[in-house]
């Protein structure tokens, strides 16, 4: 990555999103830290960023406002020469059938996890974008997508939506960017029993579960998914400049079998 480039994972405040950024700092990477009302997570994490000697710039915005995502990517790149890398990783998870969804839920989702995305692409495609200065985007998705379920409606349908996305976006944005997906089964370390509501600073998990549940419930290799083996998954889709379109399952092969846990989930 240059000297001059930046990453921005949306949602970069906490959980997924912090770890994703603490490994970025380690690698040397400068980072556009993404928040929308954790500011006081923000501020900590930064500090712990900036002590591996990389440039952090603090970015406020709130995604499931839309209408106000071009002016503030506008905002930010007066303050950063090029972002490199964009990771879509901010989302909320919420209970709601699809009979019993709200509108604002229905918005509030499809804000979060398509428009706010999909405008984040069209800005990212506007920079300066060479041969020699590409940028590449990665969008997080959710291995249960593979199966359908129900107490989630909005959240389900509205990732299933990203899916489309990333492989449009795949096709229009060749050849000097290329767009991804890795797809998470059950992060366990990212799990948070003090919430019910998630918000677009907690990066999506297959669920707010116990860490009580028998490994067998998990996946069909009875085990977590840890939160390094999805860093690499980002490292290689980063490194290798082959791959376009894709969507890479990190999930210890749940979307090929769905997990026992997500039948009362």
């Amino acid at each position: 990555m240059h000297s001059d480039s930046w990453v921005l994972v949306t949602g970069g405040a906490k959980r997924i999103g912090a770890f994703i950024n603490q490994e970025f700092a380690k690698s040397g990477k400068n980072i556009v830290l993404h928040y929308h009302q954790s500011e006081s997570a923000a501020l900590a994490l930064k500090v712990q960023l900036e002590a591996h000697n990389i440039k952090v710039v603090l970015w406020q915005a709130n995604l499931a406002d839309p209408a106000s995502i071009e002016q503030r990517f506008s905002e930010l790149l007066t303050q950063v020469t090029h972002i490199e890398l964009l990771i879509n990783n901010a989302s909320v998870f919420e209970q709601g059938s699809l009979l019993e969804s709200s509108l604002e839920q229905i918005q509030n989702n499809l804000n979060i996890h398509l428009t706010s995305p999909w405008l984040l692409i069209q800005a990212m495609t506007k920079q300066k974008i060479t041969l020699h200065k590409p940028c590449q985007i990665i969008n997080i998705s959710d291995a249960n997508l593979a199966h359908l379920y129900t107490s989630k409606a909005a959240y389900f349908i509205s990732k299933k939506a990203q899916e489309t996305l990333t492989e449009l976006a795949a096709i229009e944005c060749a050849p000097n960017v290329r767009v991804n997906a890795i797809a998470p089964g059950f992060v366990l370390e990212a799990t948070s029993a003090a919430s019910t509501k998630n918000t677009q600073e907690n990066s999506q998990t297959s669920s707010q579960l116990d860490t009580r549940l028998d490994n067998k419930e998990i996946n069909i290799l009875q085990r977590q998914v840890p939160l390094a083996d999805l860093y690499s998954a980002i490292e290689f889709l980063s490194n290798n400049h082959s791959i376009t379109g894709q969507t890479l399952q990190i999930d210890g092969g749940s979307h090929l079998q769905c997990p026992s846990y997500m039948l009362n989930n």
